[in-house]
């Protein structure tokens, strides 16, 4: 699957400078080595709100679906942001 990489990278832009820590150097080193199925449950993820995303990353809430909070946990795992 083809996906368009300049629209991602402009999405994984935020607002808040604790996201942007966390989703853009995701994205840079890990994006590529990603399922077809993680990247689109990524890309997803993009789509939801800076307040809902500093939630899941940093309150520890849980995203909506299990596909969400799986990748939530994959990048807290993968930038080591859980002690």
């Amino acid at each position: 699957m083809e996906y368009n990489k300049l629209r991602i990278e402009w999405d994984c832009r935020r607002g808040m400078l604790e996201l942007d820590k966390v989703i853009m150097p995701f994205y840079q080193q890990y994006f590529d080595v990603l399922s077809d199925e993680q990247k689109a449950t990524f890309i997803r993820l993009l789509a939801c709100s800076d307040l809902q995303l500093f939630s899941w990353f940093f309150n520890r809430t849980s995203a909506p679906d299990a596909d969400l909070q799986a990748m939530v946990d994959y990048i807290q795992q993968t930038l080591k942001l859980t002690s």
